[in-house]
């Protein structure tokens, strides 16, 4: 990708031309990464540059008009659009993908590179500077920084404990029999209660995690810099998108029995017989196919500028965010207790496909409590946070594993949304999580013995389920780990529109999917005793 070229005019200084790049968005997942162009960086004299352009006077100066300001054919602002917005009354016009985004630029001088600094403000209204994943790590700062062995080991250090939180996420959901069709499918017909209880621990941990680092002095900017990472990809997805998207994902959750984490995990354990692994592709055919027509889908449902008030928060501004997610979290760790009184878990397993195995320690065990594996699931929001400074959240490496097809400079300029994600570790990050995912599935099932054990879906509903699913997750901006943990987490109110269309869209299909079931035009769509099979 070209860079873009920008003129500074000071009337004190020298006019100098800056080299941008674009910028990193993280997952909720329109993680950001830059095209495969070299990138040629002058340093300004100044220790720091700042450019802005009075609202009021200047709102025409960075047109299309304007000689100082040269648009690429390509989307330099990042994938989706999404460049991140602050909230200053400077305004700069950005034209991406033929519309126009009002936001406040601050070019950052980084060790021989400038990277553009999006602040996103946060409640109290103070502008936070944005700082990307591992400023040095993506593909341009390399050639233009220098590398030494303890930046690699830095590198090295993150990506490892990205696959390291992978493993625990993916063990997780193995032994607590969440990632099973049948207890997705059944949620949706609220027949079991299991993935319910796991989802909802999951964001209630997650939400004391969060709570907490936002208050102590020493993690607190992680946590700034982690929610900023996550806003300043929702700027253009507006509730619409949201809806659209949310209700697609669960749609094809209901169809596959399965989301863009779980189907992980059925890969892992080898659900199905490889149906998991059907899934698993047609999720990547979603997110390719998102991909191209993704200019056409922004250009008339996306936003040109982003809610005022994007947080919970934001809306009662006396309230820290401390307070307010720990009430949440203190309320949804109370509708657990009340699902496990109501409906305990142990009810809702079928026996164990290990015939004549005996488990002799908890690692071995066939099943976890779904609120134990929610926990652990919850917590992997501390490393995650502090050490990538990012959150939650896996369907942005859909979009990495296909953007690979990718393989000359003609097809990256013709699908600039997937080739934003093609190389940089700021995308990477997410596939070396997923592994993690599937290699903690596989290491479980293994170890109880159930490895290729649970049948799943039907391959045609599979494809069909997982083409839908990832589609509707990069149209809603995230998928049940990017907005269900971690967009409500942050306390998101886009996040909460998504969720809800999430389940929407899911019920609508399972009571279908039921319904036919019932008529026996369908056989085991939801099946809740005495087989793991499910068509």
């Amino acid at each position: 990708m070209a860079d873009v070229v920008v003129d500074v005019p000071d009337e004190d200084e020298e006019t100098q031309e800056i080299h941008l790049p674009g910028e990193i968005c993280g997952d909720s997942d329109e993680n950001v990464d830059h095209l495969g162009a070299d990138q040629e960086t002058t340093q300004t004299k100044n220790e720091s540059l700042t450019m802005t352009a009075n609202s009021s006077n200047n709102n025409d100066q960075m047109g299309t008009d304007n000689p100082a300001y040269v648009p690429d054919d390509k989307d330099w602002t990042g994938r989706d659009t999404e460049t991140m917005y602050s909230r200053q009354s400077d305004t700069v016009k950005n034209r991406s993908n033929g519309s126009n985004h009002s936001n406040s630029i601050t070019p950052v001088e980084k060790k021989g590179y400038v990277e553009m600094d999006y602040g996103v403000v946060k409640t109290n209204g103070n502008i936070k500077k944005k700082e990307s994943f591992n400023e040095k790590c993506d593909h341009e700062s390399l050639k233009s920084a220098s590398m030494d062995f303890t930046d690699i080991a830095k590198i090295v250090g993150k990506l490892a404990v990205c696959l390291l939180c992978g493993m625990v996420m993916g063990l997780s959901l193995e032994k607590g029999r969440v990632f099973e069709p049948r207890s997705i499918r059944c949620q949706f017909t609220y027949q079991l209660w299991i993935m319910m209880k796991m989802f909802l621990s999951a964001v209630a941990t997650g939400l004391l995690c969060l709570a907490t680092l936002s208050v102590l002095p020493f993690t607190k900017n992680a946590f700034e810099n982690a929610r900023i990472e996550y806003l300043g990809c929702l700027t253009t997805k507006g509730v619409l998108m949201a809806s659209i998207g949310g209700a697609l994902l669960g749609a094809g959750m209901a169809l596959s029995g399965a989301c863009p984490g779980m189907v992980l995990a059925q890969v892992g354990a080898w659900v199905g017989n490889g149906s998991g692994l059907v899934t698993f592709i047609g999720c990547l055919a979603g997110a390719f196919t998102y991909g191209v027509l993704h200019p056409f889908i922004s250009k008339y449902l996306g936003r040109t500028s982003p809610y005022q008030k994007q947080l919970a928060d934001d809306w009662i501004s006396k309230v820290p965010f401390a307070v307010f997610s720990l009430s949440f979290a203190i309320f949804m760790a109370a509708i657990v207790t009340g699902l496990e009184l109501w409906k305990p878990w142990r009810t809702e397993i079928l026996p164990s496909p290990a015939i004549g195995f005996t488990s002799t320690w908890f690692m071995t065990d066939y099943a976890w409590p779904p609120y134990v594996a929610g926990i652990l699931i919850g917590s992997l929001q501390l490393p995650l946070v502090l050490v990538v400074r990012d959150t939650i959240g896996g369907s942005g490496s859909y979009c990495t594993i296909s953007s690979q097809v990718l393989v000359t400079k003609r097809m990256e300029r013709a699908i600039p949304y997937l080739a934003n994600f093609k190389r940089g570790v700021s995308s990477w990050w997410q596939v070396f999580f997923v592994s993690g995912v599937i290699l903690g599935a596989m290491t479980s099932s293994l170890s109880s013995h159930t490895a290729a054990k649970v049948d799943g879906v039907g391959w045609a509903m599979s494809f069909v389920g997982g083409f839908i699913m990832l589609f509707g997750a990069r149209l809603g901006g995230g998928c049940t780990s990017g907005h269900g943990l971690s967009g409500v987490g942050v306390l998101a109110l886009v996040s909460f529109v998504a969720v809800a269309a999430m389940f929407a869209g899911g019920t609508v299909v399972g009571l279908i999917g039921w319904g036919m079931d019932k008529a026996d035009v369908i056989e085991s769509f939801c099946p809740l005793a005495g087989t793991n099979v499910v068509t």
